[in-house]
């Protein structure tokens, strides 16, 4: 269970590079290693994560931890509790 937590947030990280365009989606998805459909899910949260920095005027890096910190939430939070 570990194993799959770590990879979809991987896939979360990953995917933000390919909305920025620094990966493409497929290098992105060889990263996280995750299948089709699970990568899909990621790619999507990303999405939500590479939104909110577009609007971000300072703090780029403060404000993407923050962000993909909410996306992954779901799949760390086992660990942390």
């Amino acid at each position: 269970m570990a194993k799959e937590s770590v990879q979809k947030s991987m896939g979360v990280f990953a995917a933000v590079f390919a909305h920025t365009g620094e990966l493409t989606k497929e290098e992105a998805k060889k990263l996280s290693g995750l299948d089709d459909s699970a990568f899909e899910v990621a790619y999507a949260k990303a999405a939500q994560v590479a939104k909110k920095l577009q609007s971000a005027e300072s703090n780029k890096v403060e404000h993407f931890m923050n962000h993909l910190g909410e996306e992954i939430n779901e799949y760390m939070n086992k660990f942390f509790i």
